[in-house]
């Protein structure tokens, strides 16, 4: 099923990874991202998770109760929904995943999602800036949208690994906000800074989509 093919794939990508950084001839790009490579696989610790969902007294719920009261929103919200009044949230956690504004936990809140709910494009990388709930009581994230590379001046060096979901990006964000809603979200991501003005994104995603290709991967 999905799930045994999902630890199957997390498995098998981690014993090539592992395997190629023992090697002498390690590809340099793999070399260097190793940082990525911890934060993709490692495990968490007891109490980091212990800490993490002591900071997370929220339930599933994507709805606020109607006696929450709203707060005056700030001017980068405003721009985006047009009310200068709003539920405002600090984190939000759905189907077991937490999700904070950049403000409360960095990690938190990079994410990647379907522009506009499209889920037949590709998923692209972006922050939560504020949470907060529509007039019907839905949260909802308000994201500042990862800016891409001129793909004519750059080549990136993972297009070549496709068993590692990393990708290069600006390391600049779009200056106004979109809104996401929490079931566009494809997973959380790692960004790691390689140089003043660009960054690699990986994929946190723990999911497999593809799992005949599982069969043919070797170890």
């Amino acid at each position: 099923g999905e799930l045994e093919a999902t630890m199957l794939h997390a498995f098998i990508r981690n014993a090539k990874l592992r395997s190629w950084l023992s090697r002498a001839d390690c590809p340099p790009a793999i070399q260097e991202c190793k940082v990525l490579f911890d934060r993709m696989y490692a495990p968490k610790s007891a109490t980091s998770i212990d800490e993490e969902h002591a900071e997370d007294p929220l339930d599933d719920s994507v709805q606020v109760p109607s006696s929450t009261l709203p707060a005056v929103v700030p001017e980068d919200l405003y721009a985006l929904i047009k009310r200068q009044k709003a539920v405002l949230r600090a984190r939000l956690k759905f189907n077991g995943v937490i999700y904070s504004r950049a403000s409360t936990h960095v990690g938190n809140s990079q994410v990647l999602f379907y522009p506009r709910g499209d889920q037949l494009s590709s998923p692209v990388p972006g922050s939560i800036r504020h949470i907060y709930a529509t007039p019907a009581g839905e949260l909802v994230f308000a994201v500042h949208r990862q800016l891409p590379l001129d793909c004519h001046d750059t080549i990136d060096p993972f297009a070549v690994y496709p068993d590692f979901p990393a990708k290069l990006y600006s390391s600049s964000f779009s200056s106004h906000l979109e809104n996401v809603k929490v079931s566009w979200v494809v997973s959380h991501f790692a960004r790691w800074e390689i140089s003043s003005d660009r960054v690699v994104i990986l994929s946190l995603c723990r999911v497999s989509t593809a799992i005949p290709k599982i069969l043919s991967i070797s170890v």
